[in-house]
């Protein structure tokens, strides 16, 4: 109500379950949204929203271990769906590089092999790595690790169209005990 008070249009997909966690989009200009979250996940939500006629943002909420399996084919097909148009995946995926996205001794990710289809099959651009290599920098924390699980990946489209494209953590809504993420910033020029 806030955010559409303040004029902006806003699309969400949440399960029915309680207290489960969902996906919101927001903008200042008009767009259709659709659930694509998997058919009989309990847990995770996709929301794919056609922000115009040419350009589609897919927002994600991934569920745990291997239940998000097919929340990652469901991604890899809306991409090769968007394979003409900007096309953006944004969100947490609970999953990331098992050799540069955990510290420490953190527990290896669930389907990390998936993660990394988005780029080798997919054709998807993981733009914090382009921006930032293989630097380390965690976006949620358990108590003694940090893991790197709150992505954005762009199509070539969508990089092409915003080739100043920046994506980087805010830890401020974290550390301050607002959310157990860091905000995920992508400016686009």
């Amino acid at each position: 109500r806030s955010l559409e008070a303040a004029g902006f249009l806003v699309g969400t997909a949440a399960s029915s379950q309680f207290r489960s966690n969902g996906v919101l989009v927001a903008t200042k200009i008009a767009f259709q949204s659709e659930r694509v979250t998997p058919d009989g996940s309990e847990k995770g939500e996709l929301l794919l929203a056609h922000i115009s006629p040419s350009f589609r943002l897919l927002a994600a909420y991934f569920p745990q271990r291997a239940t998000k399996a097919p929340f990652f084919r469901t991604c890899m097909a809306s991409a090769a769906n968007s394979s003409k148009m900007p096309f953006i995946l944004l969100g947490d995926l609970n999953t990331g590089h098992n050799n540069l996205d955990i510290e420490g001794s953190g527990a290896p990710f669930y389907c990390a092999d998936l993660f990394e289809a988005l780029r080798s099959q997919g054709g998807l651009v993981d733009l914090w790595r382009a921006e930032h290599g293989d630097r380390r920098e965690w976006s949620w924390r358990s108590p003694i690790n940090g893991f790197r699980v709150d992505h954005a990946f762009a199509n070539a489209a969508f990089v092409g169209c915003f080739p100043s494209i920046r994506c980087s953590y805010d830890h401020h809504p974290r550390e301050a005990g607002l959310t157990d993420h860091s905000a995920l910033l992508v400016s686009c020029a």
